[in-house]
């Protein structure tokens, strides 16, 4: 027992030096840690403009969808809108990028009217601070079994499609980040949804200004096509939004183009954190 105590002694002594550094090293690893921590709560304009948008989205969660189901992450808030959408109707993407999101659509869809949109050469033009004109691009068009890919800027791309595929829209998912895009896709394919049509936003909220892109293009098709609708889930530690289609305006074929299927935009601005008319039933 004496012989033990005295080798573990000696182990202390030989490497005690050794682990004193090890544990210096850790703790100043650690308080360098929280002063980066207390200057980017004091010093850093990004990180503010995080939190303002945070707090803004939470209200605007509270307030206009206090029903909806909150899932934590963007796989299981896809799987609830397909789970909700139609059986009958065309699944429309914009924006496909390397087609993991499509590929889950037409699985879920078994390969029955699937079309994925996007040009491949990346964003048209600058989105937020940090995604230039340009990313996103791809260095191959992507094959995605049971969809069929419709390659072009949608401005290009929708008419022709829309004259050559009739009937209304099941599922919609719009992951085409910017404000101009996003009413580009409304303005053609508005007119093709009807009460059941379930769509899902990929950058709806929860990033610093989020009020001026998917959201604002979508409070403007709601004010200016008179369309009403819920919010059935969101992800809320993401950006998605899902939504569903209650009603169309009186007078209207359901999943039939309302005149030319290319409204002008509202000359109404979504004011921050609400929507230009909530048309919500």
């Amino acid at each position: 027992m004496a012989r033990a105590r005295a080798d573990l002694e000696a182990l202390v002594r030989e490497h005690g030096r050794d682990v004193e550094e090890m544990l210096h090293r850790q703790a100043e690893r650690v308080i360098a840690a929280v002063r980066e921590a207390e200057m980017r709560e004091r010093r850093d304009i990004r990180a503010a403009g995080e939190r303002a948008a945070v707090l803004a989205s939470a209200r605007f969660a509270q307030e206009r969808m206090p029903d909806a189901s909150l899932f934590a992450d963007a796989p299981e808030t896809l799987e609830h809108a397909l789970r909700l959408a139609p059986d009958d109707g065309m699944a429309l993407e914009f924006g496909v990028y390397t087609g993991g999101t499509l590929t889950v659509i037409a699985q879920a869809r078994d390969g029955r009217d699937v079309y994925g949109f996007d040009s491949f050469t990346g964003l048209p033009e600058s989105w937020r601070s940090r995604y230039p004109a340009g990313a996103f691009e791809v260095d191959a068009v992507p094959t995605i079994p049971g969809a069929e890919l419709v390659v072009g800027l949608f401005e290009d791309t929708l008419a022709g499609f829309l004259a050559d595929h009739p009937g209304p829209v099941a599922f919609l998912h719009l992951d085409a980040d910017l404000y101009s895009s996003t009413r580009t896709v409304l303005d053609h394919v508005g007119p093709r949804l009807r009460p059941g049509t379930v769509i899902l936003f990929d950058e709806y909220f929860n990033y610093a200004g989020w009020e001026e892109h998917e959201h604002r293009a979508w409070s403007e098709f709601v004010a200016a096509s008179g369309i009403g609708f819920r919010y059935e889930g969101y992800t809320h530690d993401d950006e998605q939004v899902v939504v569903r289609v209650t009603e169309l305006p009186a007078g209207t074929a359901p999943g039939q183009d309302r005149g030319s299927g290319s409204a002008e935009p509202s000359s109404a601005a979504a004011t921050p954190g609400g929507d230009v008319a909530t048309g919500e039933r």
